[in-house]
Protein backbone atom coordinates (compact mmCIF):
# COMPACT_ATOMS: atom_id res chain seq x y z
CA UNK A 1 0.00 0.00 0.00
CA UNK A 2 1.41 3.48 -1.06
CA UNK A 3 0.72 6.46 1.30
CA UNK A 4 0.82 9.92 0.68
CA UNK A 5 4.17 11.56 0.84
CA UNK A 6 5.97 8.68 -0.32
CA UNK A 7 7.49 8.00 -3.81
CA UNK A 8 5.73 4.88 -5.38
CA UNK A 9 8.16 1.64 -5.53
CA UNK A 10 9.53 0.84 -9.15
CA UNK A 11 8.31 -2.28 -11.00
CA UNK A 12 12.06 -3.88 -10.08
CA UNK A 13 11.43 -2.59 -6.37
CA UNK A 14 7.91 -4.12 -5.98
CA UNK A 15 9.46 -7.25 -8.03
CA UNK A 16 12.20 -7.57 -4.86
CA UNK A 17 9.73 -7.10 -1.91
CA UNK A 18 7.65 -9.71 -3.76
CA UNK A 19 10.57 -12.21 -3.85
CA UNK A 20 11.25 -11.36 -0.55
CA UNK A 21 8.03 -12.01 0.95
CA UNK A 22 7.90 -15.69 -0.90
CA UNK A 23 11.44 -16.19 0.72
CA UNK A 24 10.17 -15.03 4.24
CA UNK A 25 7.47 -17.19 3.48
CA UNK A 26 9.80 -20.45 2.47
CA UNK A 27 11.79 -19.87 5.52
CA UNK A 28 8.99 -19.81 8.30
CA UNK A 29 7.09 -23.16 6.62
CA UNK A 30 10.62 -24.54 6.77
CA UNK A 31 11.07 -23.74 10.49
CA UNK A 32 7.75 -24.93 11.34
CA UNK A 33 8.61 -28.42 10.12
CA UNK A 34 11.27 -28.60 11.32
CA UNK A 35 10.13 -27.63 14.85
CA UNK A 36 7.02 -29.86 14.34
CA UNK A 37 9.78 -32.70 13.94
CA UNK A 38 11.40 -31.67 17.08
CA UNK A 39 8.00 -31.58 19.05
CA UNK A 40 7.67 -35.18 17.68
CA UNK A 41 11.32 -36.55 18.52
CA UNK A 42 10.45 -35.20 22.28
CA UNK A 43 7.64 -36.52 22.75
CA UNK A 44 8.65 -39.80 21.61
CA UNK A 45 12.22 -39.55 23.94
CA UNK A 46 10.28 -38.39 27.15
CA UNK A 47 6.95 -40.98 26.47
CA UNK A 48 10.05 -44.28 25.94
CA UNK A 49 11.31 -43.01 29.22
CA UNK A 50 8.27 -42.53 30.98
CA UNK A 51 7.76 -45.64 32.76
CA UNK A 52 11.22 -45.78 34.11
CA UNK A 53 10.77 -42.40 36.23
CA UNK A 54 12.08 -40.33 33.56
CA UNK A 55 9.40 -37.63 34.44
CA UNK A 56 11.91 -36.86 37.08
CA UNK A 57 14.82 -36.47 34.74
CA UNK A 58 16.62 -33.82 33.17
CA UNK A 59 17.37 -34.05 29.02
CA UNK A 60 20.79 -32.59 28.51
CA UNK A 61 21.08 -31.70 24.35
CA UNK A 62 24.79 -31.52 23.08
CA UNK A 63 24.16 -29.98 19.98
CA UNK A 64 27.37 -29.10 18.69
CA UNK A 65 31.21 -31.11 18.74
CA UNK A 66 33.12 -28.61 21.04
CA UNK A 67 34.73 -29.76 23.73
CA UNK A 68 34.49 -27.26 25.49
CA UNK A 69 30.78 -26.80 26.24
CA UNK A 70 30.29 -30.71 26.30
CA UNK A 71 33.04 -30.57 28.82
CA UNK A 72 31.12 -28.28 30.81
CA UNK A 73 27.93 -29.89 29.97
CA UNK A 74 29.19 -33.00 31.85
CA UNK A 75 31.34 -31.48 34.79
CA UNK A 76 28.47 -29.56 35.74
CA UNK A 77 25.61 -32.01 35.77
CA UNK A 78 25.79 -33.42 39.13
CA UNK A 79 25.46 -29.86 40.50
CA UNK A 80 22.67 -29.14 38.16
CA UNK A 81 20.49 -32.50 38.91
CA UNK A 82 20.82 -31.49 42.38
CA UNK A 83 20.02 -28.36 42.71
CA UNK A 84 17.28 -28.49 40.53
CA UNK A 85 15.96 -31.63 42.35
CA UNK A 86 16.43 -34.22 39.16
CA UNK A 87 16.71 -38.01 39.89
CA UNK A 88 19.45 -38.58 36.49
CA UNK A 89 19.72 -37.29 33.35
CA UNK A 90 19.84 -38.21 29.95
CA UNK A 91 22.01 -36.83 27.21
CA UNK A 92 21.83 -36.73 23.88
CA UNK A 93 24.58 -36.16 21.52
CA UNK A 94 26.03 -37.02 18.30
CA UNK A 95 29.46 -36.44 19.37
CA UNK A 96 31.22 -40.01 19.90
CA UNK A 97 33.73 -38.85 22.85
CA UNK A 98 30.90 -37.82 24.85
CA UNK A 99 29.51 -41.44 25.41
CA UNK A 100 32.78 -42.51 26.50
CA UNK A 101 33.98 -39.41 28.87
CA UNK A 102 30.09 -39.76 30.44
CA UNK A 103 31.07 -42.55 33.06
CA UNK A 104 33.83 -40.79 34.08
CA UNK A 105 31.43 -38.10 35.54
CA UNK A 106 30.03 -39.00 39.04
CA UNK A 107 26.46 -37.80 37.91
CA UNK A 108 23.49 -40.14 37.37
CA UNK A 109 22.81 -40.53 33.54
CA UNK A 110 20.08 -42.91 32.64
CA UNK A 111 21.81 -43.32 29.48
CA UNK A 112 23.75 -41.40 26.52
CA UNK A 113 21.60 -40.88 23.50
CA UNK A 114 22.93 -40.96 19.79
CA UNK A 115 21.25 -37.42 18.28
CA UNK A 116 22.19 -36.28 14.91
CA UNK A 117 23.08 -32.94 14.03
CA UNK A 118 19.57 -32.59 12.22
CA UNK A 119 17.62 -33.96 15.40
CA UNK A 120 19.41 -31.14 17.57
CA UNK A 121 18.50 -28.78 15.25
CA UNK A 122 14.83 -29.77 14.97
CA UNK A 123 14.92 -29.98 18.95
CA UNK A 124 16.47 -26.89 18.85
CA UNK A 125 13.91 -24.88 16.96
CA UNK A 126 10.53 -26.69 18.60
CA UNK A 127 12.86 -25.06 21.71
CA UNK A 128 13.25 -21.54 20.03
CA UNK A 129 9.18 -21.78 19.75
CA UNK A 130 8.78 -21.61 23.76
CA UNK A 131 10.14 -23.26 26.89
CA UNK A 132 8.48 -26.60 26.37
CA UNK A 133 10.02 -28.49 29.52
CA UNK A 134 11.86 -27.16 32.27
CA UNK A 135 13.52 -30.45 32.31
CA UNK A 136 15.51 -29.67 28.70
CA UNK A 137 18.59 -28.10 28.73
CA UNK A 138 20.22 -27.00 24.81
CA UNK A 139 23.79 -27.21 26.38
CA UNK A 140 25.69 -24.68 24.18
CA UNK A 141 27.50 -21.20 25.01
CA UNK A 142 26.23 -19.90 21.54
CA UNK A 143 22.96 -22.09 20.59
CA UNK A 144 20.09 -21.57 19.65
CA UNK A 145 20.87 -18.99 17.67
CA UNK A 146 21.17 -15.58 18.81
CA UNK A 147 22.54 -16.94 22.32
CA UNK A 148 26.21 -15.92 21.90
CA UNK A 149 27.36 -16.26 25.67
CA UNK A 150 30.50 -17.02 24.39
CA UNK A 151 31.01 -13.40 23.58
CA UNK A 152 30.29 -12.24 27.51
CA UNK A 153 33.97 -14.62 28.82
CA UNK A 154 36.37 -12.46 30.11
CA UNK A 155 33.94 -9.44 30.40
CA UNK A 156 34.41 -8.04 34.27
CA UNK A 157 36.35 -11.11 34.84
CA UNK A 158 33.76 -13.93 34.10
CA UNK A 159 34.75 -17.40 32.84
CA UNK A 160 33.32 -19.36 30.48
CA UNK A 161 32.25 -21.61 33.38
CA UNK A 162 30.51 -19.54 35.23
CA UNK A 163 28.55 -18.88 31.97
CA UNK A 164 27.57 -22.33 31.46
CA UNK A 165 26.38 -22.89 35.37
CA UNK A 166 24.63 -19.95 35.76
CA UNK A 167 23.32 -18.85 31.96
CA UNK A 168 23.05 -22.59 30.62
CA UNK A 169 21.93 -24.74 33.69
CA UNK A 170 20.36 -22.17 35.83
CA UNK A 171 22.40 -22.97 38.91
CA UNK A 172 23.06 -20.01 41.74
CA UNK A 173 25.16 -19.73 43.20
CA UNK A 174 27.31 -22.36 42.06
CA UNK A 175 30.41 -23.83 43.17
CA UNK A 176 33.78 -24.39 41.00
CA UNK A 177 33.94 -28.35 40.23
CA UNK A 178 36.76 -30.01 39.47
CA UNK A 179 38.18 -32.32 36.64
CA UNK A 180 37.05 -36.05 37.28
CA UNK A 181 39.78 -38.41 38.03
CA UNK A 182 41.57 -39.85 35.61
CA UNK A 183 42.89 -43.09 36.97
CA UNK A 184 43.21 -45.59 34.54
CA UNK A 185 40.87 -43.39 31.53
CA UNK A 186 41.76 -44.32 28.39
CA UNK A 187 44.71 -41.96 26.74
CA UNK A 188 42.43 -40.12 24.23
CA UNK A 189 39.98 -39.21 26.81
CA UNK A 190 42.67 -37.92 28.80
CA UNK A 191 43.50 -35.41 26.00
CA UNK A 192 39.65 -34.73 25.43
CA UNK A 193 39.78 -33.79 29.15
CA UNK A 194 42.26 -32.08 29.29
CA UNK A 195 41.97 -29.72 25.97
CA UNK A 196 38.36 -29.06 27.31
CA UNK A 197 39.38 -27.81 30.69
CA UNK A 198 41.79 -25.34 28.73
CA UNK A 199 39.64 -24.25 26.34
CA UNK A 200 36.88 -23.63 29.36
CA UNK A 201 39.61 -21.63 31.01
CA UNK A 202 41.06 -19.07 28.42
CA UNK A 203 37.70 -19.16 26.49
CA UNK A 204 37.84 -20.72 23.54
CA UNK A 205 36.13 -23.36 21.47
CA UNK A 206 37.96 -26.72 20.38
CA UNK A 207 36.29 -28.76 17.97
CA UNK A 208 36.12 -32.41 18.76
CA UNK A 209 36.87 -34.99 16.50
CA UNK A 210 33.41 -36.62 16.37
CA UNK A 211 34.54 -40.60 14.42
Amino acid sequence: METQGQFPLTKEEKKAVKKHLRDVKKLLFQNLVSAYRGWWLWHKLTKKYKKHGGSNWAYILLPDTNERDNYLSLLYLEQMLSHHKFSKAVILTHNAQVHKLAPLFPAQIAEVVECSRIEALQLIQFYCLYNFDIRFFCAALDEPYGRDASKLIGVNGISAEEIFAIGVYRIYPYAKELPPALDNADEALVSFIKRAAQAAEEGYIEESDVN
